[in-house]
């Protein structure tokens, strides 16, 4: 009997393993856009270290981690202009602070959407925020997107100003992550 019933785990378990892959990060996307009287600015983020690298679709299901970090390097972000570039990153802590990191709390899954909740630490300063992500399969492509608005003042960061115009204080954060087998 028991010889049986080792058979039907090991079964079951190479035909579980069989409907499940394995997806790595092939391209992290991360944008921000601030507003200003005079001119809408929109960055980008390079350099993105994420983590995990790597998540698990099961069927239509792609597994929940654990954990999500995110850092990003002040130095690589852009926004088209060289001199508005160092008058970010230095509004940001540079040189004394070299990134921003996102860790995540919680992460729950409904449908076609995960809600992340996590800390976000810009110039040293963390504040919880909260996302919906979407997560999209086309092919062999899973795309999980998003975005979220933070408060410059939130975070200690002075709102870019010319000519008596100042910036509006939030800023949006869109996110695109590509992952494939």
């Amino acid at each position: 009997m028991s010889f049986i019933l080792r058979f039907l785990i090991l079964f079951l378990l190479s035909i579980s393993s069989t409907f499940s892959e394995e997806l790595k990060l092939q391209e992290s996307q991360i944008n921000f856009i601030a507003i200003h009287p005079f001119k809408t600015v929109y960055g980008k983020c390079s350099g993105t270290t994420v983590s995990p690298t790597s998540l698990t679709v099961s069927g239509n299901s792609l597994q929940i981690p654990k954990l999500i970090k995110i850092e990003i390097p002040l130095s690589e972000i852009k926004s088209g202009d060289e001199n508005r570039d160092e008058h970010i990153i230095e509004s940001l802590g540079y040189p004394t602070i070299t990134s921003i990191s996102f860790t995540s709390t919680s992460i729950t899954a409904k449908d076609n959407e995960w809600t992340i909740t996590g800390n976000l630490t810009v110039k040293g300063k963390t504040k919880s925020i909260k996302s919906i992500a979407s997560i999209q399969r086309e092919g062999q492509e899973t795309i999980l997107s998003g975005k979220f608005q933070v408060l410059m003042s939130d975070f200690d960061v002075e709102r870019p100003s010319l000519l008596f115009a100042t910036a509006k204080d939030e800023v949006s954060i869109e996110y695109r992550f590509l992952l494939k087998p």
